[in-house]
């Protein structure tokens, strides 16, 4: 089962990574454009938060299902600073682009006209982005799961 989730936790983020460029920048051309958002901009704005969802919650299974011991001695952990990324900095990280992606997507539901749903699109989205590849894990993701 982790083999399963682990290819599945290394595979995903090719395809989270094109959708949320691509959602971007169609966002981006509804904000400073007369372009409509529409319920195909909001679908794939929607895909994008379930894949993000799926992703952490993966992470998440990943980390206490089968890592906890890692937290037993905290000295040691936070001590070495790979162990520290790997447990500590990567998944914080990493739950805070989702809570920003979330509100991305809450926010575009209460703007009060296009340009302000996709402008909370772009902002959101994009904050959760840049947070996200702060503590990705490039080195793992450029080479085989």
């Amino acid at each position: 089962m982790y083999t399963g989730l682990l290819h599945l936790h290394h595979w995903m983020p090719f395809l989270w990574l094109l959708l949320m460029l691509v959602v971007l920048v169609q966002n981006f051309l509804v904000w400073k454009s007369n372009k409509p958002f529409n319920a195909s901009l909001i679908r794939q704005n929607k895909i994008t938060l379930i894949l993000t969802h799926i992703q952490v919650t993966v992470g998440l299974i990943m980390l206490f299902g089968f890592h906890l011991d890692m937290f037993s001695d905290m000295g040691t952990l936070m001590g070495d600073s790979a162990l520290r990324f790997k447990y500590v900095e990567h998944p914080v990280t990493m739950l805070l682009g989702a809570v920003l992606i979330t509100i991305g997507n809450a926010k575009s539901k209460r703007g009060s006209d296009d340009a302000a749903k996709a402008k909370a699109v772009v902002v959101f989205f994009g904050l959760g982005l840049a947070a996200i590849m702060l503590r990705f894990p490039w080195s793992e993701f450029l080479q085989g799961a």
